[in-house]
């Protein structure tokens, strides 16, 4: 088997570019790549590299490829496709409000929101069905985080604490 030597020809991608490129940027994923290619620049094997960085041979491959392709722009990382959130501006902006308000405004026997009842509360009024986790990242991304429930103060109300606890018991089983 002949092995294929491995060379960057991008006259822009230099140890010295390489360098300034890293000291400008930050982001500690695009090291890795930055570590290959010096290594590929000083001639290290290939093999060495990728035992020392935990880099598949194809994957050195393809960093060099794309870096003799686009220079240091191909040691960027570039944007990926994805499906769209469902989280639209207007369902965001109706979350903001509703969570501002007391769950009882909306019919639900609850005190306080929580991850299981938005859910259900989403999935009712905009027919949208998403996971428990999704839910949380969906609060914190309008700026909002669930309190949890506190203890009984000892101060505190008899009855409106049995009230609450009733409350409790009626949510909805479909809201976990």
């Amino acid at each position: 088997m002949r092995k294929t030597k491995l060379m960057v020809t991008h006259p822009e991608v230099t140890s010295q570019e390489l360098d300034d490129f890293v000291s400008g940027r930050g982001p500690i994923r695009m090291g890795l790549r930055i570590a290959v290619l010096q290594g590929v620049i000083d001639k290290a094997p290939i093999d060495q590299l990728s035992r020392r960085h935990n880099l598949s041979r194809q994957g050195i491959y393809d960093l060099v490829k794309r870096a003799n392709e686009k220079g240091i722009k191909g040691v960027e990382e570039e944007k990926r496709s994805g499906r769209p959130s469902s989280l639209t501006p207007e369902i965001s902006k109706n979350l903001k409000e509703i969570l501002l308000q007391p769950p009882t405004s909306q019919g639900y026997n609850q005190s306080l929101w929580n991850g299981p009842l938005v859910r259900t509360y989403i999935k009712e009024k905009h027919d949208i069905d998403i996971g428990r986790s999704q839910v949380n990242n969906w609060i914190h991304s309008i700026d909002f985080s669930l309190q949890r429930g506190r203890k009984k103060y000892s101060k505190a109300d008899p009855e409106k604490q049995e009230a609450f606890v009733e409350a409790l018991k009626k949510t909805p089983k479909s809201a976990t």
